[in-house]
């Protein structure tokens, strides 16, 4: 039995489609660790400026600071299978998010806590949302949930926005991390 030319045309088709999937699951995965540590991260670092606000400096540097060195042990962890190629496009995104956000915040002078606790998530949301169009359409959901209960939280939580970005915006990312490692 010989195949079509349409026929064979849709089975190549259906091998692409399983490849993406494969691939973005695979993403997915590797992923996951890293949503579920910066989400404890954020619990750490909002509760302390909601809870104990004169400490909170001090505790969000060295949560960043062990945060940076834990996601590079992890993936350099990772197996060799498993890890994913270092791909510049993730890295530029990254550092001309940082340069971006510095420029604006010294453009604009002083701003409060509050505003950079929502400008902060509202950058790696959008920076989630333009990996998840290389990655995956799960990233694109995180990030707009991160931007949406971010912002939510600035305009109607705001006497208790650490608070808010504690509980929710923490565990939206370990719960994003635990539905990304089930993909």
């Amino acid at each position: 039995m010989s195949l079509s030319r349409d026929e064979a045309a849709e089975a190549l088709r259906d091998v692409e489609r399983t490849q993406r999937r494969s691939q973005s699951a695979f993403s997915y995965r590797g992923a996951a660790p890293f949503f579920m540590l910066w989400g404890a991260i954020w619990i750490v670092g909002y509760g302390t400026s909601e809870l104990s606000p004169p400490n909170a400096g001090w505790v969000w540097l060295t949560a960043s600071v062990v945060g940076t060195a834990a996601s590079v042990a992890i993936g350099m962890r990772m197996k060799p299978g498993k890890r994913a190629s270092f791909d510049w496009r993730i890295a530029i995104t990254w550092l001309a998010s940082v340069g971006f956000l510095s420029s604006i915040l010294t453009v604009i002078g002083h701003v409060t806590g509050d505003q950079v606790g929502a400008i902060i998530p509202l950058l790696i949301a959008w920076a989630y949302v333009v990996m998840g169009a290389w990655m995956g359409w799960r990233l694109i959901l995180a990030g707009l949930v991160v931007a949406a209960l971010t912002l939510y939280g600035f305009f109607h939580w705001h006497a208790h926005f650490a608070g808010w970005m504690a509980v929710v915006g923490g565990v939206t990312l370990i719960g994003t991390g635990l539905w990304l490692r089930r993909a």
